[in-house]
């Protein structure tokens, strides 16, 4: 007589496995919004300083294309250069205050004469379940902004 309970079981298992399901497509599109302006998170920015625009596409769990505009000028739609490896990474999962679903390493150049050549701007993309993205911008310790991002209206 085939056991009854084998079915049930291997519906609990998937089940359990759905929130590891995770589908990122929708963040594809333009984000817009402020940087914080608390001193703990801001250094090298003005406090004045927004993303005009962060256009996000090819959006999946292995990457980003991602191109970025700040109303400073330090990013004037240029493209962000993924971390290859980085969605190998468990980095790529890491959870902190809000719970992200995902968060993508990129960099680029600063596009501003007064900020020193040659030296990338680390990027921190990371998108929010209730449909919002952060970006973090940081370049050794002359540089950290955090930019709350939602879609313009």
């Amino acid at each position: 007589m085939p056991d009854r309970r084998l079915p049930l079981v291997l519906v609990l298992l998937l089940t359990a496995a759905l929130p590891a399901c995770v589908d990122v497509r929708s963040f594809a599109g333009a984000w817009s919004g402020p940087i914080i302006a608390d001193e703990p998170v801001l250094q090298g920015f003005d406090p004045a300083t927004r993303v005009d625009q962060l256009v996000l596409a090819n959006v999946d769990l292995r990457g980003v294309t991602a191109v970025l505009t700040t109303t400073d000028g330090r990013f004037q739609q240029t493209r962000l250069t993924p971390v290859s490896k980085f969605a190998s990474d468990p980095l790529a999962t890491l959870t902190f205050d809000g719970s992200p679903l995902r968060t993508y390493m990129l960099f680029a150049g600063s596009q501003l004469s007064s900020d020193p050549p040659g030296v990338p701007v680390w990027l921190l993309v990371s998108l929010f379940s209730d449909d919002h993205v952060e970006l973090r911008a940081i370049r050794g310790n002359d540089l950290f902004g955090v930019f709350q991002l939602n879609r313009p209206k």
